[in-house]
């Protein structure tokens, strides 16, 4: 597929994810208070007298994680540190990721990339696996720093795992996840507000857990709609790993897990499912783009 074309598709796609889970969290943000509203109408006064405060309130505390996290994302960086489990690297961690970053710097003044500054963490599994997330994140697991971390060709495998993983920073894949992530956190507190109090309530609790579902909808199909371009933006941050790289060290480690990524018996929901495009078809791009 024409690359600008993918980015397109992934732009696009990504513009409807932010807008379904905006629309979500005002939703459920707006029924959480108007149901708080009720108790104070009937003891006190009304929360809100005109549409207008109520609406700009609504939309206001919906967003108001999201464009917190846009600004401070550190604060979201160190959130997710808790959330994946991951730690900050001990000192042999340290030599060993100071290679990988070398290789790193060596190839981007020949390539004349600027890299970002990227925090380091590690993840105790024994998974051949790196991860991007927040804005500034990159995490290798235990096993593949086991795995690759004893030779030279190792450290360029490393680097150039590390090259895609930050490719996804650069095109922001993972700042959207990021924003999806704390629209999502009104919609969940509101729900959870619903079920506590007003759904519980015989035969109207039915009705006012269908408007709860429905008002959650717009955020599940902001999820699957972020979802559905992930093997575009794999491709994407192959092309980043590749124009970094020069194919250099990624092109290897894609080529060691070709045998077990793609396993004899996978089944068609597997395939539907999959996150990640075979290796085959991604090494493929990267050939294409160190041409």
């Amino acid at each position: 597929m024409n690359p600008v074309f993918r980015v397109a598709v992934i732009e696009g796609t990504r513009l409807l994810a932010l807008c379904a889970g905006m629309t979500s969290a005002f939703l459920i943000t707006a029924f959480s208070i108007a149901l708080i509203n009720v108790p104070c109408t009937l003891f006190y006064r009304p929360i809100l007298i005109e549409d207008w405060q109520f609406f700009a309130v609504s939309l206001a505390i919906a967003v108001a994680p999201a464009v917190f996290v846009a600004y401070v994302p550190s604060f979201a960086a160190s959130a997710f540190d808790i959330r994946f489990s991951t730690r900050r690297l001990s000192q042999r961690e340290k030599e060993l990721v100071a290679k990988v970053e070398a290789v790193l710097e060596d190839c981007a003044k020949k390539s004349g990339i600027k890299l970002p500054q990227i925090v380091w963490r590690v993840q105790d599994i024994g998974e051949i696996n790196a991860i991007a997330y927040a804005h500034n994140r990159v995490c290798f697991t235990k096993g593949i720093l086991h795995k690759y971390g004893d030779t030279q060709a190792g450290i360029e495998r490393l680097a150039g795992v590390a090259a895609h993983e930050i490719g996804h920073l650069r095109n922001w894949d993972t700042r959207t996840n990021m924003l999806l992530h704390y629209l999502t956190l009104p919609v969940n507190l509101g729900v959870g507000l619903a079920n506590t109090t007003i759904n519980r309530i015989p035969i109207i609790g039915l009705i006012f857990t269908l408007a709860t579902v429905v008002f959650r909808l717009p955020c599940d199909i902001a999820h699957f709609l972020n979802g559905s371009t992930s093997q575009f933006q794999e491709y994407q941050a192959d092309r980043f790993a590749g124009k970094l790289m020069n194919s250099v060290g990624i092109s290897e480690f894609l080529d060691d897990i070709s045998n077990v990524s793609e396993l004899p018996g996978d089944k068609f929901s597997d395939w539907l499912m999959r996150t990640h495009p075979p290796s085959e078809l991604r090494h493929d791009e990267l050939t294409r783009e160190a041409r």
